[in-house]
């Protein structure tokens, strides 16, 4: 005669996802190790604050033309590049210049300089909710921050977390 298994409950079931979920979104985030910019180069950083609110979805950073990196809700990349003038545009639902303008930044790097790129999105830009459809799109725009006030956001989210 088979005996049957109870198996855990739905409940018990969410309960111990949303504990997991918890516990992996609040482990801290690894430390960027920046290396010496390298001689006759500048450095870009590129940061998103974190803000639980908005898109956990990443946001890709087109930088002349051309795919620069991916940078989370609340995370920090940087790039070493030659000295020059630089367009830097988040790739967004929201791109049309009549209606959603100024996503972009132009930025002049110097060699040893560091410039820092602060990406902000606001997912509520785009939402729909009917009976019918729900929808959300992100919307992403770059700004040039001041060296000691992203240096101080950037800490703050790293040790946020």
């Amino acid at each position: 005669m088979a005996k049957d298994v109870a198996l855990p409950g739905r409940k018990w079931l969410r309960w111990a996802g949303a504990l997991l979920l918890i516990t992996t979104g609040c482990a801290a985030r690894a430390p960027v190790t920046e290396a010496p910019i390298p001689s006759g180069q500048g450095r870009i950083w590129v940061y998103r604050s974190w803000l639980p609110s908005e898109s956990l979805s990443l946001a890709n950073i087109d930088v002349n033309g051309v795919y620069f990196g991916s940078v989370e809700n609340g995370g920090v990349f940087y790039r070493d590049v030659p000295p020059g003038t630089y367009h830097i545009l988040p790739e967004s639902w929201a791109q049309n210049p009549s209606t959603t303008p100024k996503q972009d930044t132009n930025v002049a790097v110097a060699p040893g300089q560091q410039v820092y790129i602060k990406i902000v999105d606001s997912t509520s830009w785009a939402v729909s909710v009917s009976a019918s459809r729900n929808f959300q799109r992100d919307a992403f725009w770059a700004f040039l921050i001041p060296p000691q006030v992203a240096q101080a956001e950037i800490a703050r989210d790293r040790g946020a977390m």
